[in-house]
């Protein structure tokens, strides 16, 4: 009863301190039932990333969806490659990404840790680059620093709502226009194929 109480407050928490932080941000896309944000910084050039939809699944076969690393080509935006490099626990493990990017630009790769938390009727789950792990690959610019967070709450028995927040620095040489223009088109287009796979599944 106390863990869940603590897991509910954290829960609201982070998402009233989102909100209170994303008073900079504009709608950049309402399509689907997905809306996306980008949101101006005072840390970064490059801008925050909101996006809010709803998804018929319940709180299990989202955490499933999510640990199933390999399956991440066939709908994370440009992602080539995807492979889990660690498994820590059934719901913690590091896993590594390839993302072909758009010309000129060089190809990035990153290596994530993720970690998913919940109660009845709440998930977290975040994601954050890390260092040291995997050796750099000459062919791509590793990925220096991304956090992102998805707050899920279950509306109704197989309907959730979900609220997905990322800031992301791409390293290397990028324009920030073109990382901005990115930052709308591709929570878009991931949550969209999200969504179509879990409705094929």
């Amino acid at each position: 009863m106390i863990k869940n109480f603590i897991f509910a407050f954290l829960t609201a928490l982070l998402f009233f301190s989102d909100l209170a932080a994303q008073s900079n941000c504009k709608l950049r896309k309402d399509q689907g039932g997905i809306k996306v944000y980008t949101c101006h910084t005072d840390t970064s050039h490059f801008k925050s990333i909101v996006a809010e939809f709803t998804i018929n699944a319940t709180l299990d076969e989202l955490t499933q969806f999510v640990l199933n690393i390999e399956n991440y080509t066939r709908w994370q935006y440009n992602t080539v490659t995807a492979k889990t490099v660690r498994k820590i626990s059934a719901t913690e493990l590091i896993y590594r990404t390839e993302i072909k990017a758009p010309w000129p630009v060089t190809d990035r790769d990153m290596v994530v840790h993720l970690r998913i938390t919940n109660d009845e009727k709440s998930l977290i789950i975040k994601t954050e680059s890390e260092a040291g792990i995997i050796p750099l690959k000459k062919e791509f610019i590793r990925v220096p620093s991304s956090h992102a967070m998805w707050i899920v709450n279950q509306k109704s028995e197989r309907q959730l709502q979900v609220k997905y927040t990322m800031q992301i620095d791409p390293g290397g040489s990028v324009p920030v226009w073109l990382v901005n223009w990115v930052c709308a088109q591709a929570p878009y287009q991931s949550f969209k194929n999200l969504k179509e796979q879990m409705g094929k599944e």
